[in-house]
């Protein structure tokens, strides 16, 4: 058989093993927002220094029954004892725990995701050497005394926009000779919502229709009428006053002019780039408008912003970039 095929059926079969497995361990701990550590969501196994350990008992104890000596005997029953021992030490140095989910706060799509986890012990010693990790993060080490609840951040890379929600918690010890492995997987019911990542684009322009608006700006052509010049060699046939020529009243020129609003839009509509793309355009503007304090609204299918400053304002903006055409927005 093919070393590639052979392969193939191995990864396939540890894949089934791993989804029968967290099948299991999720209806012994479903997702919850706080879980407290039992006997009903801890286990305890050996681990590669425990398995060496059982090895060198093994070898001690056949030496001894090989020479009939009783001191290599009593060394291996002794051994013994003591990885029953690390066994109860090891569940009871994570059992009691309560962990609790504080919060996140939201972050650009590529940016690392802080997820506060609060833990509080109810053993009278403590705990000791504690990791705890997301299915798909770092490892964070933690250690905590009687009545002091401890919080910790465990960060995860954002990679899109919309709601983050980690799928795991692995919360483990090898205290307190590092041979026998206590652990546990929780679903915590986490998440954090991640903004668009800025991009810079062209400004987005807002034109008015009647220009009247208090502090509104304006430029040289658009549809607007402003008024008329005196004829300078060179203007446009176009727009040349003919009515007044025609008087006799003298050789004018029709300006125009396009009036801007001092409040700014970010108009969907207003962007001619693919979806991704013109939402981090208006991301990036938002971010600009709010820093230099100019009055921003924002438009999009189905959802209108009235122009505002503010934090919470600029929350409500780019939440709603964030959750655009997603499923989860409803």
């Amino acid at each position: 058989m093919p070393a590639d095929t052979t392969t193939t059926r191995l990864s396939h079969w540890r894949q089934y093993w791993r989804r029968r497995f967290f099948t299991w361990v999720d209806r012994r701990a479903p997702l919850a927002h706080r879980h407290k550590l039992t006997h009903k969501n801890l286990y305890t196994f050996p681990n590669r220094q425990g398995f060496l350990f059982l090895l060198l008992i093994l070898v001690i104890w056949v030496m001894g029954t090989n020479y009939q000596n009783n001191l290599i005997l009593g060394l291996s029953y002794l051994l013994v004892s003591l990885l029953v021992v690390s066994i109860l030490h090891a569940y009871a140095n994570l059992a009691g725990i309560h962990i609790r989910f504080v919060g996140a706060q939201p972050v650009f799509a590529g940016d690392k995701a802080g997820f506060v986890i609060e833990l509080d012990s109810d053993h009278r010693q403590g705990s000791e050497a504690i990791q705890l990790r997301w299915e798909e993060g770092e490892p964070e080490p933690a250690s905590l005394k009687p009545g002091e609840p401890q919080r910790i951040t465990l960060w995860l890379d954002s990679h899109h926009r919309g709601f983050l929600q980690p799928t795991r918690l692995l919360v483990q010890s090898s205290f307190p000779l590092g041979i026998i492995r206590c652990w546990t997987w929780l679903r915590l019911d986490a998440r954090v919502l991640v903004y668009p990542q800025p991009r810079p684009i062209d400004e987005p322009q807002a034109a008015l229709g009647d220009g009247t608006d208090q502090g509104a700006g304006e430029r040289p052509g658009g549809d607007e009428f402003s008024g008329l010049r005196t004829y300078i060699a060179g203007d446009s046939p176009k727009h040349i006053a003919w009515k007044q020529y025609a008087q006799e009243k003298g050789l004018f020129t029709k300006e125009y002019r396009e009036y801007l609003s001092a409040e700014k839009w970010l108009d969907w509509y207003s962007v001619t780039l693919a979806q991704e793309e013109r939402l981090g355009g208006l991301c990036y503007w938002a971010l600009a408008y709010e820093q230099q304090q100019i009055p921003y609204g924002l438009r999009l299918p189905g959802l209108q912003l009235s122009p505002n400053l503010g934090p919470h304002h600029l929350d409500a903006v780019l939440s709603a970039l964030a959750l655009f055409n997603l499923p989860e927005a409803a």
